[in-house]
């Protein structure tokens, strides 16, 4: 009997995770097809190689937590680590530095990401579409909102959505990466407008 009860338990949650994969594969899937469908922007000299390298969204946010993690400023890509990082996000100049150096190799974000049209696929249309409005990325709506108010993810914003994010998907962590990529691209590169 406990046999059946632990089998059905692992079952019940492997069904569970299995559905969660699909919903975000079909999110991310949402978002590649929106983004790519509108032309994407290129510098003039970027290598067929780079455009190549470019074609997954959600790739394209992990190099810039990659980037956080090889500087050392995100210690970890867990919950504890994204709460040390943000918990000193609005120190003046702070990681100023590494978001410029990223920022000189990798365009792809800044150029394409960063614009009111993605923001609008990435925490609504793609999220209702392909979430069906699940109560567990509630958050992402929640988020667009408090967000479009502030006029860009403030600590307070990163540090409430933290708390609802599972960070064993890479969907969800990688919309945090996203939102800090955000909040110093308005702190540094729209202060240079």
């Amino acid at each position: 009997m406990k046999l059946f009860i632990s089998l059905l338990v692992i079952l019940t949650f492997s069904s569970c995770n299995d559905n969660r994969n699909e919903l975000e594969s079909e999110y991310q899937k949402c978002i590649n097809d929106k983004t790519f469908d509108r032309t994407i922007l290129y510098p003039l000299k970027t290598s067929e190689s780079d455009i190549a390298n470019s074609v997954s969204i959600f790739d394209s946010i992990q190099k810039f937590e990659y980037h956080l993690l090889n500087t050392g400023y995100l210690p970890y890509n867990n919950k504890n680590g994204y709460l040390k990082l943000i918990g000193e996000i609005e120190k003046a100049e702070y990681l100023k530095k590494e978001f410029e150096d990223f920022n000189s190799t990798n365009y792809f974000i800044e150029n394409n990401l960063m614009t009111a049209l993605f923001f609008e696929e990435l925490f609504y249309d793609c999220a209702i579409n392909s979430f069906n409005n699940k109560i567990h990325y509630q958050f992402i709506l929640d988020t667009k909102d408090k967000v479009q108010l502030n006029s860009y993810p403030n600590r307070e914003i990163l540090a409430e959505l933290i708390d609802k994010v599972e960070f064993d998907s890479d969907t969800q962590r990688l919309i945090v990466t996203y939102l800090i990529y955000s909040n110093l691209y308005w702190r540094y590169e729209m202060k240079k407008s």
